[in-house]
């Protein structure tokens, strides 16, 4: 399932000499520009983190408020691959999603750039109340959901190397997040690995979470990248500008603590309440969770993902990351937000340099 939002950036009504007076102006933009993001609920999905921001308060929309171009934001609640599939098909421009299927679909041949990271995802570990599992070590000789493929399946193995275990110390089912959930309900499994859409679980009686990421530090953590096309970035340079410009002032917009309620807020239309992202970001600046800057910090991690897919097999070849990454986009849009001293930037390790 998947949901596709169409805005009109620049309005309603435009009267016959606001057309011509627009006409030059947006020749070089496109009629439309399509976005895809991860969707979580299970009802209408909606996404979690800056892409859900920048479309909910329309700052990519204001970045078009003079021009006619309509935007698109699709939510994929097949996450990743679905992702990888739309951009084959030609039907998406731009897309926010996770390291692991983004580096799939580079490998394979999808021509993107990646222009921003996405900030971080927590994961969680949730096991059924009725087993006694109380840490990641009890793991081992269960039966454990995720979906393959995703930064989750990368996540639930950095868990289990940090409780000296291997992922042939357990069973991995493969199933898509509603399908995770349903089997724990049914005890097929014995747990699952997911992000946010996990603690309901715990709410319902159904788990007791035995896992957070943010426990291990930043280098637990999913991650990805907001990403366009090369076609598209080549054909609209100002537009691809724009969008990253307003993807930026959904960022920085996020990491004031004014805002941190009404973050909530908008997230909780994936159908997860507010308290459950109260909980999960206890303790978590949002400025730092959600840093957008393609530093050391965020090549290290995603050679990282890089070798991971190589040693699953879910990718034949390397991928150039020196290549993949154009930082030339990002750092003229901070500088002309007056952001390029906003966010710290970190080193490997995920510490920052002073």
């Amino acid at each position: 399932m998947m949901l596709t939002r169409r805005l009109f950036a620049g309005g309603l009504l435009l009267l016959p000499w606001g057309r011509a007076a627009l006409s030059a102006a947006a020749a070089d933009l496109p009629a439309t520009i399509r976005f895809g993001d991860v969707g979580f609920g299970f009802g209408t999905p909606f996404g979690v983190g800056i892409s859900a921001i920048a479309d909910a308060k329309g700052f990519v929309a204001e970045e078009f408020k003079d021009t006619e171009v309509k935007l698109e934001f699709t939510y994929f609640t097949n996450t990743g691959p679905a992702i990888n599939e739309a951009f084959a098909n030609g039907q998406l421009d731009f897309a926010a999603y996770g390291a692991v299927p983004n580096v799939i679909g580079k490998a394979n041949g999808l021509p993107t750039k990646i222009i921003l990271s996405y900030g971080g995802t927590n994961i969680f570990g949730a096991a059924r109340t009725d087993l006694s599992i109380k840490t990641v070590a009890d793991l081992k000789g269960k039966r454990v959901a995720i979906q393959k493929a995703t930064i989750i399946h990368w996540g639930l193995l950095h868990a289990l190397q940090a409780y000296g275990l291997t992922e042939n110390d357990i069973t991995i089912v493969d199933l898509k997040n509603a399908d995770q959930l349903a089997a724990l309900a049914a005890k097929s499994v014995d747990a699952v690995f997911g992000a946010s859409f996990v603690l309901p679980l715990r709410d319902k009686g159904l788990a007791n979470i035995i896992y957070r990421s943010s426990d291990l530090g930043a280098t637990a953590t999913g991650f990805g990248a907001i990403v366009v096309t090369e076609e598209f970035a080549h054909k609209y340079p100002e537009a691809t500008q724009r969008v990253a410009r307003g993807f930026l002032k959904a960022a920085a917009w996020l990491a004031r603590k004014e805002n941190r309620a009404e973050a909530f807020s908008i997230w909780s239309r994936t159908g997860t309440p507010v308290a459950l992202y109260q909980a999960e970001f206890e303790g978590q600046d949002l400025k730092e969770a959600f840093n957008p800057l393609l530093d050391d910090f965020f090549r290290s991690r995603y050679r990282s993902v890089i070798a991971f897919d190589r040693e699953q097999k879910l990718i034949r070849t390397d991928v150039d990351l020196g290549k993949w990454i154009d930082g030339e986009i990002a750092d003229k849009a901070l500088g002309g937000l007056g952001l390029a001293d906003f966010w710290p930037r970190r080193r490997d390790d995920g510490t920052a340099v002073k």
